[in-house]
């Protein structure tokens, strides 16, 4: 399961420019799947979360570093299914 890191979810080419998130809508957990996390450290040491944010074309659904850098980027239009 290889990931690359990106300074924001819009440098990873997954979310469409003109997706503005709505406010307050962010849904962040602790990473519990073992094998991810353990990936996730790999390419940056320290505390990940993972988020899930509403926007007004759909949903986005990605890993989020302390520092602010993100990796595991998906884009879901409109109702948050693939």
């Amino acid at each position: 399961m290889p990931l690359a890191l990106y300074r924001d979810i819009y440098a990873s080419g997954s979310v469409p420019q003109g997706c503005t998130p709505v406010r307050g809508s962010a849904l962040k957990y602790t990473v519990r799947n073992r094998a991810v996390l353990r990936e996730l450290r790999r390419l940056h040491v320290g505390k990940w979360k993972k988020v899930i944010k509403q926007g007004n074309f759909g949903e986005v659904h990605y890993f989020e570093h302390e520092s602010g850098s993100v990796a595991g980027v998906k884009f879901f239009s409109g109702t948050g299914k693939p």
